[in-house]
């Protein structure tokens, strides 16, 4: 067993990151009448503020910073969390916050996918976990697909999004983690002020553009408070913690730690939301569950 794969920064940073993500969409859901834009724009925004005293307080990170904005990597690094944000909020206003919260954490699928695309040497094990994974993922999207009531298309896409955005984040940790390697890689809060302030600009220009941002929209106390948990605890910290996670541990494991959000995420939304998870749900998360857990055990081993 390898150094690494038990670097205990690297684990605390990735349950970190699970359990305040898992929170995401009870935020989201708080915020009813926002288009995503609306609530990128506000997340991104309070995230960017938050950040704002360390920018002013800490010479050493306004140097940093200053010498990543002229670097192409973390300009591309951010795009890609970006993508993955604007994926993942929608997702949350179409489809339930457990099932998109699931499909978000199937992540180490798409490394796995990469590695067997790429040729490179994928252990059995792995192979069986992503069969697993994948079944559970099935079992989730089967009363959909399989329903002989009219299909919810809102639903459907919401699930899709969610494998979107859980695609990019795989990407994001691949790349992170190959520029780590090599010695190349951005301080993690630097990528992290880069995304913020990336997605401010990128959300309120597509508020302005596609979702016709109106001054009707309600920005009362609760609301502010809500763009506040979420765009502190739910967005800069919890990139943060994965940022630091996706350096110090090998990319499956990194992914796939983040099968404990879901448990987080239908915690968090039966006691705020009442949302009951439904059989398929259950049936799917241990599968699920039991894949990554397969997956992680190989990478452990190695």
């Amino acid at each position: 067993m390898t150094r690494s794969n038990l670097d205990g920064k690297g684990l605390i940073a990735a349950l970190c990151a699970a359990a305040t993500w898992g929170m995401v969409g009870v935020f989201v859901r708080w915020l009813p009448g926002w288009s995503p834009f609306a609530v990128l724009a506000g997340r991104f925004l309070a995230a960017t503020a938050a950040m704002l005293p360390i920018l002013l307080l800490v010479p050493s990170f306004r140097h940093n910073l200053a010498f990543s904005f002229r670097t192409l990597p973390i300009w591309w690094l951010s795009l890609l969390a970006v993508g993955g944000y604007v994926l993942g909020t929608t997702a949350f206003q179409m489809a339930p916050v457990g099932e998109v919260t699931l499909l978000f954490t199937t992540s180490p699928l798409f490394i796995i996918a990469y590695k067997y695309v790429a040729r490179l040497p994928i252990k059995r094990s792995e192979g069986i976990g992503m069969l697993l994974a994948t079944a559970g993922v099935s079992s989730i999207l089967f009363p959909q697909l399989s329903s002989y009531k009219a299909v919810s298309w809102q639903t459907t896409t919401g699930y899709l999004l969610a494998l979107g955005a859980a695609g990019l984040l795989a990407l994001y940790t691949l790349w992170f983690k190959t520029l780590a390697n090599q010695n190349m890689a951005p301080k993690s809060i630097d990528v992290v002020f880069v995304t913020c302030l990336l997605g401010s600009v990128l959300s309120i220009l597509g508020a302005i553009f596609f979702s016709k941002l109106s001054i009707g929209i309600g920005i009362d106390r609760q609301a502010i408070l809500v763009l506040s948990g979420l765009g502190i605890l739910s967005t800069a910290l919890p990139f943060l913690c994965y940022t630091v996670a996706a350096q110090r541990l090998p990319v499956v494991l990194s992914t796939a730690i983040l099968l404990l959000e879901p448990v987080f995420a239908v915690l968090f939304a039966s006691i705020a939301l009442q949302e009951i998870p439904s059989l398929w749900f259950g049936i799917g998360s241990i599968l699920v569950f039991w894949g990554l857990l397969t997956i992680t055990r190989a990478t452990n081993s190695s």
